[in-house]
């Protein structure tokens, strides 16, 4: 998968749009101070791969009397009745930016990472996770140690559900994860009407999934009114970073390949036990 021409000028032209920021940007850029995802840790702890909710549906024009809540309500409900989406994040940290391009169903999903030269693409299908990627996503995004990811670049590492980092691998897949990534909590507010992607939106903003900053989530008014776009941000000048998540194809059916052969993650952590 290609980077689309995504500079930290169009992400910060589009943030400027929106309240302060929401926690951190997906990906581990330049530091794990800001990773949505730590490390596959084989060695020592379980890998970590935040995107979780659910809620009821209901259409037609939006009118000025519903609350912030009923609205962020509303749009969870019709995207879950809905079952599955296509989700684009664009990221940016200074000058680095990124994308990730996802479907997610409610109990499964397919996603490809790309940061500059890193790739990596994780599937869960039929209970399982499966990961794979080229030596620099297993290096720099997926944080196994240098041997490992040369012998393994390309190939499928497949995770169970009775694996330590199942939960944190798969929680970035699912429908609902996805929505609880992007859903502000606190404290909300409800923002004017606005024109995002085409489609007439109210954004919701409050305190983000990390606890940090706020988020911004644009739904539309019309129709099933569905989330159409979140922006977040933090920071100032050229150590802003950000990200900006575009939902698209709401109730398409997702494709998950489940890969043929695969390594099991529980062959590599013995071998590594043994080796060290």
């Amino acid at each position: 998968m290609n980077v689309r021409s995504f500079t930290r000028a169009s992400c910060c032209r589009r943030v400027r749009d929106t309240r302060r920021g929401y926690g951190a940007p997906y990906m581990t850029l330049s530091t794990n101070k800001w990773s949505r995802r730590t490390t596959l840790s084989l060695l020592v702890s379980a890998c970590v791969f935040p995107i979780s909710v659910v809620c009821p549906t209901t259409s037609g024009a939006l009118k000025p009397s519903n609350s912030a809540t009923q609205l962020l309500q509303t749009a969870l409900a019709s995207a879950t009745q809905r079952g599955s989406v296509h989700v684009t994040v664009h990221f940016f940290s200074g000058n680095k930016t990124g994308e990730v391009v996802e479907d997610s169903a409610l109990q499964s999903g397919v996603e490809t990472v790309a940061i500059g030269q890193e790739r990596v693409s994780i599937v869960l299908a039929d209970g399982n996770a499966y990961v794979t990627g080229n030596r620099q996503g297993l290096l720099g995004y997926m944080g196994l140690p240098a041997s490992m990811a040369t012998a393994l670049a390309g190939q499928w590492i497949s995770i169970p559900p009775s694996d330590r980092g199942f939960t944190s691998v798969t929680s970035g897949l699912t429908l609902s994860s996805a929505l609880h990534q992007v859903t502000p909590a606190g404290s909300i507010s409800q923002g004017k009407q606005k024109t995002v992607n085409g489609q007439s939106t109210i954004s919701v903003s409050g305190t983000g999934s990390t606890g940090q900053a706020r988020t911004s989530l644009f739904i539309a008014t019309k129709g099933n009114r569905l989330p159409v776009e979140a922006v977040a941000a933090t920071g100032n000048g050229k150590a802003v970073s950000g990200e900006i998540v575009t939902f698209a194809r709401w109730g398409e059916s997702v494709h998950t390949p489940k890969p043929v052969t695969s390594v099991p993650i529980s062959s590599l952590r013995a071998g590594s036990a043994s080796s060290g």
